[in-house]
């Protein structure tokens, strides 16, 4: 007797692709993701033209001048869900999903419109409650007049019922950063709100070019030094890398030590285009582990090795040892103020941390009347803490780096990513520094404020009160050390 055999079979479910709607950090990475769209759709050797137009309650994002669509490509590619004819191909797009889940993400109807370069007429269809996902949908495509002259292919997308927050401002700061190279060689014309996009010039004093091939591709960018009386401001320092223009991943650089170990490497500054390393399905990091990226990595490494070998010469003045101590202090204040405000994300480092359920639990403390006087070190120590002779990296606990570093006089603080780890560099030779020799409640606000930048905020007042919650939590909590005796814990209060 032979043995049973039973044929199984994979199901999926419609409501999968709701599931998609949610993949995004912000509003803005889902705007730039109808971009992405976009700029997969250029014409060689034609500029194109996207323009945004931010209303209360709805979106309208149109592509002038690319490749458009007609009925057979709105049934057969745009409504597709998990297959694209981009697959396979060196273009932005990959996985058959961006664009529509980027249109679930910000609002819950949309109408889109396109026409073809050459056709007479262009196609509308809409959809009055896109949200719902039981089932997949079908559409009625309704003949319109073309907006554009003939020979222009468009595509334009009104996202109604929006119901999340669209930072004008910040997405134009985002849309100049991540598109750069795109509009400076005038390959694509940005407008928000009529607004033309423009990236900020970049103030260097040294600047080349080059062209590598490497892992079958050829990677193509420039390399420069800032200029240190003119640092470029949103920058992160080091080498941001590209696919066909658009920003994927920043401060690279490529196995050397950042400004974190090497101060003078602040300057370092460049863009290269990677054109064969797999994306994320969201562009928001390479394929790292990839042979792809490692062959990129070390070619990479091996450019920059003389730069690095200059900058290294450079020479400061070190930073009082009573500061870095003091950096340390204001890590462990910070971390466990992040614990408490669920916000640990902000300040990620080596592994991520796992609170007990008292941290988790924020304390009702009384707040301060004035500032208290400095507590002996060991009440800041941990339960636990570890021996002197454990490096400084074993103690992190799953929270970033605060270092002290001499940079350009005009700037206070930054924030630079090396291997992973969320530094924060506060500069001794800013003024307000020196004045206060690196005191704990100045670099306590300093690194405090560079960390919230790592959140999205509607205002600046939501942004300042977010540092000064988590500023006054972590004096709280050096507060509550000082007076209950040493070895016992800080009791939590239930409300």
């Amino acid at each position: 007797m032979g043995s049973a055999r039973i044929t199984v079979r994979e199901r999926i479910a419609p409501e999968i692709t709701a599931s998609l709607f949610a993949n995004y950090r912000s509003s803005a990475d889902a705007v730039m993701e109808l971009v992405d769209n976009a700029v997969d759709s250029r014409l060689p050797k034609s500029p194109l033209n996207v323009e945004i137009a931010v209303h209360p309650q709805s979106l309208v994002v149109t592509a002038l001048g690319g490749e458009g669509m007609g009925t057979r490509e709105i049934e057969r590619n745009y409504l597709r869900w998990g297959g694209s004819p981009k697959r396979g191909r060196q273009l932005l797009g990959q996985y058959g999903q961006g664009g529509k889940a980027a249109i679930g993400h910000l609002g819950r109807r949309f109408t889109i419109e396109a026409s073809r370069p050459g056709d007479q007429v262009a196609w509308r269809f809409t959809d009055e409650n896109y949200r719902d996902r039981s089932r997949l949908k079908t559409y009625e495509l309704l003949e319109t007049p073309k907006r554009t002259p003939i020979e222009v292919g468009y595509v334009r997308i009104r996202i109604d019922g929006i119901d999340k927050r669209i930072d004008v401002r910040r997405l134009a700061q985002r849309l100049a950063e991540t598109y750069r190279p795109l509009l400076e060689r005038h390959e694509l014309h940005l407008t928000l709100d009529r607004l033309e996009i423009s990236p900020p010039p970049l103030s260097l004093t040294e600047r080349r070019v080059f062209a590598i091939n490497t892992a079958g591709a050829r990677l193509r960018g420039w390399v420069g030094l800032s200029d240190p009386e003119h640092p470029a401001g949103g920058w992160v320092p080091g080498i941001r890398c590209y696919r066909l223009g658009r920003l994927i991943a920043d401060g690279e650089f490529f196995g050397h030590p950042g400004p974190a170990t090497l101060p003078a490497m602040v300057r370092l500054m460049g863009e290269v285009d990677v054109p064969n390393v797999a994306l994320t399905m969201n562009k928001t990091d390479f394929d790292r582990d990839g042979q792809a990226w490692v062959a990129v990595e070390a070619r990479m490494h091996k450019l920059l090795a003389s730069w690095v070998r200059r900058l290294a010469r450079e020479v400061e003045v070190p930073p009082p040892s009573s500061a870095i101590k003091v950096a340390e202090q204001v890590r462990r204040l910070l971390s466990q103020a992040l614990r408490m405000s669920d916000r640990q994300d902000l300040f990620a480092g080596f592994a991520p941390a796992r609170p007990s359920a008292k941290q988790r639990d924020v304390p009702q403390l009384p707040l301060l009347e004035s500032p208290p006087t400095e507590a002996p070190d060991h009440e800041l120590r941990t339960a636990s803490p570890l021996p002197p002779e454990t490096p400084l990296e074993a103690r992190q606990r799953g929270f970033g780096i605060i270092a002290i570093r001499p940079m350009d006089p005009r700037v206070r603080s930054m924030t630079v990513l090396e291997e992973g780890v969320r530094t924060v560099v506060i500069n001794s030779r800013y003024p307000l520094f020196l004045e206060r020799r690196g005191d704990v409640w100045y670099q306590l606000e300093t690194a405090a404020r560079e960390i919230c930048k790592a959140a999205e905020a509607t205002s600046v007042a939501e942004y300042e009160k977010r540092v000064n919650d988590i500023v006054l939590t972590a004096l709280q909590l050096r507060a509550s050390r000082r007076r209950r005796p040493a070895g016992r814990q800080l009791r939590l209060m239930q409300g």
